[in-house]
């Protein structure tokens, strides 16, 4: 169970996030969706230990993660991709994914081995002595993937992991992610393709202006006035 409870984020008079509440379980896909600047990255950020929230708190299981850095919630469970992709581009796909699995042991052939399991589940086996700098977008994406995995999370935060992408390129990472999710690792997604949202999102939650405007299943939310007018900027509120 991932809890947030009245989490609210402020940059001196600036409120990125709102007084945000939801809780979701491993066994559910939850997809944040809104328009740009609507604090979804800053309440990734906040679930994954890299600011901490102004008021309220995040609770992991039986664990308030709110005031722990980044390396300590990533070895509490969760880890997370960032919007821009960050690999080490002048090392290899397989030792980019070790350096991932090396959160979980300090011997190099575990390591080596968990990597190449990762690697060969996202889709990336044929290119593992590739240097990441050589990489198409698409297999970047993958990557980033592949090096928060090998932490061996419990749940993956993944943000905005089909930027840039084409619709079917969008479909191929929607089935590496189902694929995650059907192991038990939990997923909550930021994502801006409706199409995606409505494939995997069996929880749905938009935000607008740091604040939570409607939540529910895929349909309810896109079909809801708020969002048309957030999101799409349609209709009359």
């Amino acid at each position: 169970m991932l809890n947030v409870e009245n989490v609210s984020v402020r940059f001196g008079g600036l409120v990125a996030v709102d007084d945000i509440s939801f809780e979701t379980r491993t066994d559910s896909i939850l997809c944040i969706i809104g328009p740009n600047g609507a604090g979804k990255t800053t309440l990734f950020s906040v679930l994954s230990g890299f600011l901490r929230p102004t008021s309220g708190r995040v609770r992991f299981d039986d664990l308030d993660i709110s005031s722990m850095r980044a390396d300590q919630v990533a070895l509490a469970g969760i880890s997370r991709t960032f919007q821009i992709v960050r690999p080490f581009r002048d090392m290899t796909v397989l030792d980019n994914v070790m350096v991932g699995a090396y959160a979980s042991t300090r011997h190099y052939h575990e390591a080596r081995e968990q990597a190449m399991h990762i690697i060969a589940e996202v889709g990336l086996d044929k290119k593992r002595d590739f240097l990441a700098a050589y990489l198409t977008l698409p297999d970047l994406k993958r990557l980033e993937v592949a090096k928060a995995l090998a932490t061996r999370p419990t749940y993956l935060l993944l943000d905005e992991v089909m930027a840039g992408l084409n619709l079917p390129e969008q479909h191929q990472v929607a089935d590496m992610i189902e694929t995650i999710h059907q192991r038990g690792v939990g997923v909550l997604l930021v994502e801006h393709s409706l199409a995606i949202v409505q494939r995997l999102g069996q929880h749905v939650l938009c935000m607008d202006s740091g604040r939570k405007i409607a939540e529910g299943t895929a349909e309810d939310v896109i079909r809801s006035e708020a969002v048309q007018v957030a999101y799409m900027g349609v209709g009359n509120v």
